[in-house]
């Protein structure tokens, strides 16, 4: 508050250093050169700093009422464990005019106990629950010294602030938790006359009793809070747990594997588990062992019910790798598959406003899609590469009521011949040479209940066409190596780059399956018969990947965008972008120019008659630039420029470029 304060001088200090020395700070503002410690004189100076008068009788700071209780509720603990050590020392100092104070780590007191005499010197001197001894609020005092020096401190007579606290003597020790933070402090006060050395060390001792016993009740506290925290973590988790003791006894079952497995723990603990539950030898067998299992499927009788888990072991360890049971984790078989969904990538993230462009025939397709959309019907996408098939395919298992389920996607062009049947339909265990011990599930599981984009399916070999038509046709499917048909509800989205009708009259592609496939044909238009849309996608792609870069958006030649309308984009909408990203990256926030653009359609365009000159310049200025920033490295530069080095080396010589 830096208010003034006016001071005077209200008794003679010849006699006593002590006094002399405060009354030249206080009064003088002097320096002393003894009789005071350090800390004291600096906190006397700080008080003075503040505004603290030195002559006022007034309360310092106190709380009250609710603001006093809810104080004491806090610290609740630390009273309770401090007040039995008080009352003790209370016995020890009896008749000698001494009273013991609680203080918490602001410096309000909490409790003060004493004989009646000497508690109505404290009820004079504010020493009462609620008020406040830190010195912003009293001045120099030992309780707010001691918090603020975080160590024992005994002050008398003058050291304290104020004169009337200069008939007290003070001996105060801080309570300190394990981490070593202050909760708060104890303090042994009387008569000035009655100061003695062992004071301290008694409410030093106090104070260590207290905190020994605040760590007992932390770790209480901790070890309940430890338990309670791993049993509601246990009964939350969606998953079956089950723990085992080192004699393979249920100690536990989360709420979720009693539903599971049809048992109520009050009847399982302290049984084996195969007492409880018949399961398949591979569960005992890892159960017998130290052998742990990972996500295996496992079969168990519940009361005459047959279920499939996947199944999980691991081994409880202590810190010498001794085992002291067994954890084991259920989960069900859907509950896996949506696991995948969400953290393997198998979800669609496009809608219908992600397909950009204001062509007539492309609005037709899209309203013809989300017609689609609302039905169960199977769609054929028909469009060449990069047209944007898998983004219609998204969009329509978005606009659907399968929305919530998985969007599995799988290019038939990609897998091998002899690995189609298990990446559609699993596997079992054990099924063939080199697979997985536990087996694995195919994509039509993975799909269940949702969408299965089968891209290029005019790549689908003969052979898994026929399986692909039953699966169609009875809507399950059976694991290669296993017997059990397994339901599937699952919506199939195919799509070609190719005629498939032609493909049916060459033989490569069942007729049957064709129909069953296209019930509804949605045709992508090619880029080049959209070419009203080429701006709108130039400019999109632009700014989508200027917020990407964090740079600034560059200006495009007109030269370039000359180049960019006459060219026939082959590669479609992916491959626009994909030239765009160059342009963009290699301009860096500066106009875009005929270099910055793939030397594929500069080359393309000048076969076809554009300006030789112009373009064989613009494309020894690409060469010129790239070998600067690859600082000469021909090799960099003709990766750089996405051209074999051959290539390079050829054209520099054509060029006269040096390197």
């Amino acid at each position: 508050m830096n208010k003034k304060i006016k001071l005077k001088s209200k008794s003679d200090s010849s006699f006593d250093p002590l006094k002399k020395a405060w009354e030249d700070v206080i009064l003088k503002n002097q320096s002393p050169t003894d009789f005071v410690l350090p800390s004291v004189l600096q906190s006397w100076k700080k008080s003075l700093e503040i505004g603290i008068d030195p002559y006022s009788t007034e309360s310092p700071n106190a709380i009250s009422g609710r603001k006093l209780e809810q104080l004491i509720a806090t610290n609740k603990s630390l009273i309770e464990i401090a007040k039995p050590i008080m009352e003790m020392i209370e016995i020890s100092v009896k008749d000698t005019g001494f009273l013991t104070t609680l203080s918490e780590k602001s410096g309000y007191v909490l409790l003060v106990l004493g004989q009646s005499d000497i508690l109505e010197m404290a009820q004079r001197n504010y020493y009462l629950p609620g008020c406040s001894r830190s010195i912003q609020h009293a001045g120099t005092n030992g309780i707010g010294l001691c918090l603020q020096e975080k160590k024992p401190i005994q002050l008398t007579g003058c050291e304290h602030f104020r004169v009337k606290h200069h008939d007290w003597t003070c001996s105060t020790a801080p309570i300190q938790n394990s981490r070593g933070d202050v909760l708060g402090t104890i303090t042994l006060s009387g008569h000035s006359y009655g100061r003695h050395q062992h004071t301290l060390a008694l409410v030093t001792a106090a104070a260590k009793s207290i905190e020994t016993q605040l760590r007992e009740y932390e770790l209480i506290e901790e070890k309940q809070l430890l338990d309670s925290l791993v049993s509601s973590i246990f009964d939350s988790i969606t998953d079956g747990l089950i723990a085992l003791d080192s004699n393979l006894s249920i100690t536990h079952m989360n709420s979720q594997s009693q539903k599971m497995l049809s048992i109520d723990m009050k009847n399982a603990l302290g049984h084996r588990l195969d007492e409880i539950v018949q399961a398949d030898d591979t569960l005992l067998s890892a159960l017998r062992t130290n052998y742990r299992i990972s996500n295996k499927e496992i079969d168990f009788n519940c009361n005459g019910d047959a279920r499939t888990f996947v199944c999980s072991i691991d081994p409880n360890q202590d810190a010498s790798d001794q085992i002291l049971g067994k954890i084991i984790k259920l989960v069900k078989k859907g509950d896996v598959i949506n696991i995948t969904k969400k953290f393997g990538g198998n979800y669609a993230k496009y809608e219908f406003g992600d397909i950009k462009g204001n062509d007539s025939n492309l609005k037709k397709q899209i309203e013809l899609a989300k017609i689609t959309a609302k039905t169960n019907s199977r769609v054929l996408l028909f469009g060449e590469s990069g047209t944007g098939k898998e983004l219609f395919a998204q969009a329509i298992h978005n606009h659907s009521d399968r929305r919530e389920g998985p969007f599995i996607a799988l290019s038939c062009a990609t897998i091998p011949h002899d690995l189609f049947e298990s990446e559609l339909f699993g596997y079992r265990q054990g099924a063939f040479t080199g697979a997985r011990q536990d087996g694995m599930i195919g994509k039509f599981e993975l799909a269940h209940n949702g969408s299965l984009f089968l891209d290029e399916i005019n790549a689908l070999p003969l052979g898994i066409q026929a399986k692909l038509l039953r699966v169609l046709q009875q809507e399950e499917i059976t694991r290669l190596g296993d017997t059990r048909s397994i339901p599937i509800n699952v919506r199939v989205i195919a799509a070609t780059n190719t005629d498939l009708l032609e493909e049916v009259e060459n033989h490569n592609f069942r007729e049957d399956l064709y129909y069953r496939l296209n019930v509804i044909e949605v045709i992508i238009p090619s880029l080049r018969s959209r070419k009203g849309d080429l701006d709108l996608l130039i400019d999109i792609f632009i700014d989508r990947l200027c917020q990407k870069l964090t740079i600034a958006r560059p200006e495009i030649s007109d030269d370039v965008i000359g180049i960019l309308r006459a060219y026939k984009w082959p590669g479609n909408v992916r491959e626009l972008e994909n030239c765009i990203e160059r342009a963009v990256t290699l301009s860096q926030g500066d106009m875009i120019q005929k270099q910055h653009l793939p030397i594929r359609i500069v080359k393309k365009l000048n076969r076809k008659g554009s300006d030789t000159t112009s373009i064989q310049d613009g494309y020894k200025s690409m060469i010129i630039n790239a070998l600067k920033r690859c600082d000469g490295n021909a090799s960099q530069a003709a990766r750089d420029l996405n051209i074999a080095r051959s290539t390079l080396y050829r054209k520099m010589e054509e060029f006269a470029i040096k390197q």
